[in-house]
């Protein structure tokens, strides 16, 4: 794959689907720069072909879309040190990476350990405000229940200055908890004279009562 003056040739595959390659050279642990070839020998229409990269002694590449067989392709780690290419597995790469900079791998590694914790919180947060939506949820069910059997048997309580509103008692009972927590939030809106449907609020603005 590389010749023994650090030369990489990177085939074209697939009618151009997959190859010649991509050359990224590691200049720090984290910290990469992006190789260019220095020859082109492919076809006019970049179907076919072949380009050619010309890479450092004592240097750390990786070398991506690197066509493996007429169909398929893989990613390469390529040591250089000591002027002779060798094709390292990923952990071998990894560390390597980390004996040359170790400093930046202990950065590396501290950020990562942030960003764990970072998303173990919000995974928390994410679980806590799910089960507070649920408590809140059931309590609202349980409520709900309680008015619409009070509605059913004494017909919808007047809220001065708002109209009544249509569907069944259920409905009701849910469109007036909706309605109540939406006028607290936006009092004199057109909407809590214009909504005079229990679907009109149930489908438009029960998102409030979670907020």
């Amino acid at each position: 794959m590389i010749s023994e003056k650090l030369v990489f040739v990177g085939e074209v595959i697939g009618g151009g689907t997959g190859g010649p390659g991509k050359v990224t050279q590691f200049v720090d642990f984290d910290r990469t720069v992006r190789i260019d070839w220095f020859r082109d020998d492919r076809s006019g229409s970049k179907r076919s072909g072949s380009c050619s990269w010309q890479l450092e002694a004592d240097a750390l590449y990786r070398i991506d879309d690197v066509a493996i067989s007429s169909r398929n392709t893989n990613t390469f780690y390529v040591s250089t040190f000591g002027g002779q290419p060798e094709v390292l597995s990923r952990d071998e790469f990894e560390a390597e990476r980390t004996r040359l900079w170790p400093l930046g791998a202990q950065l590396a590694a501290e950020a990562a350990e942030k960003r764990q914790a970072a998303e173990a919180a919000r995974i928390e947060r994410d679980r806590a405000e799910a089960e507070r939506r649920r408590i809140a949820a059931e309590a609202l069910k349980e409520l709900n229940a309680e008015k619409a059997a009070e509605i059913a048997k004494n017909g919808q309580p007047v809220d001065e200055g708002l109209p009544e509103l249509w569907g069944t008692p259920k409905q009701i009972a849910y469109a007036l908890s909706i309605r109540s927590a939406y006028a607290a939030r936006h009092p004199g809106d057109a909407a809590l004279k214009r909504g005079t449907t229990a679907k009109y609020w149930i489908e438009n603005h029960r998102s409030i009562l979670f907020r």
